[in-house]
């Protein structure tokens, strides 16, 4: 299980989102939306270790993978967005 804890992030003084709080178990399926720009690409990077919030943690079991392939792949090897994911990181 994933457990999210009070997650917040703030930028230059503004709030992205705070007091953020869930758990992820291990055969759910979930989807993350909202708005442009509501913080969705930075909550997965901070679940992913990629990214520290402001405030509150993510805990995760030691043999959990848990990867964040972005929206932008910076490559040069004209690899595709499925190549890249199944290659790993």
């Amino acid at each position: 299980m994933i457990t999210v804890d009070g997650l917040a992030v703030e930028f230059s003084g503004k709030t992205l989102f705070s007091d953020v709080s869930f758990f992820i178990n291990e055969n759910d399926k979930i989807a993350l939306m909202g708005k442009n720009g509501a913080g969705k690409s930075t909550m997965m990077k901070i679940i992913a270790g990629a990214q520290k919030p402001t405030r509150g943690y993510v805990r995760a079991p030691k043999e959990a993978v848990i990867a964040y392939l972005p929206q932008h792949l910076l490559t040069e090897d004209h690899c595709t967005v499925f190549r890249r994911d199944t290659q790993g990181f």
